[in-house]
């Protein structure tokens, strides 16, 4: 009888050490070298030049990148249009997707020569509804005019890979157009049938008429 319950408690701590050890050495990366987690947004985390962020949402974001395939990390020109075309396909994604939020932007990198201001803030306050038509004008152009400039810079008369390009700005655009602009001030417009809009008080009615300097027309 001792013999048995010796037995069955020596299994057990056997199997307690072994578990211990497992999950001791468990180390993250090795599910990805194994090809678990290979997101788009996951391979990006680990290698935004080999894998950019969110281009798996964009057929033309992905042929574009694949033009530019044959240059590598070293060139300036090619290592910021990487940048740009990921940040645009993220911008979109986090605006239009239901768990709206600045979660794919947040880590992009910020670069005075086409940003406005870092993506993640313009996200954040797409999310709030204050962005006017002529902020996304602003941003846009300046994407389109950077852009532009970078795959003349290494493809030099490509009207395939420009045509590319502005697919992904468009589709990007559209989607600020769609959910970020906040809604137009309407003064003392009457907002419905129920609403007292123009009204005003009697007291307000019968004061007399300003008649000072500027009152006088001009």
């Amino acid at each position: 009888m001792f013999n048995i319950l010796y037995g069955i408690l020596f299994a057990v701590l056997l199997g307690i050490t072994y578990m211990s050890y497992k999950y001791s050495t468990f180390n993250p990366a090795d599910v990805l070298k194994e090809g678990f987690g290979t997101e788009g947004f996951a391979v990006a985390a680990v290698d935004p030049r080999l894998m950019p962020a969110c281009v798996a949402r964009s057929e033309a974001a992905q042929k574009l990148l694949a033009r530019i395939a044959s240059f590598n990390d070293s060139t300036d020109a090619a290592e910021e249009l990487r940048l740009l075309v990921s940040k645009l396909c993220c911008m979109e994604a986090d605006i239009s997707t239901p768990a709206a939020g600045s979660y794919r932007t947040m880590s992009l990198q910020y670069r005075s020569s086409h940003d406005m201001e870092p993506a993640s803030t313009f996200v954040g306050r797409c999310m709030r509804n204050v962005i006017q038509a002529r902020d996304i004008a602003l941003v846009t152009e300046k994407f389109e005019k950077r852009g532009k400039e970078l795959l003349h810079e290494l493809l030099g008369d490509c009207p395939e890979g420009q045509k590319e390009f502005e697919e992904v700005l468009a589709r990007t655009k559209l989607s600020m157009t769609s959910f970020c602009k906040g809604t137009q001030p309407s003064m003392d417009k009457p907002l419905g049938a129920r609403d007292m809009g123009f009204w005003e008080s009697n007291s307000v009615a019968e004061l007399s008429q300003y008649q000072g300097i500027s009152s006088e027309p001009k």
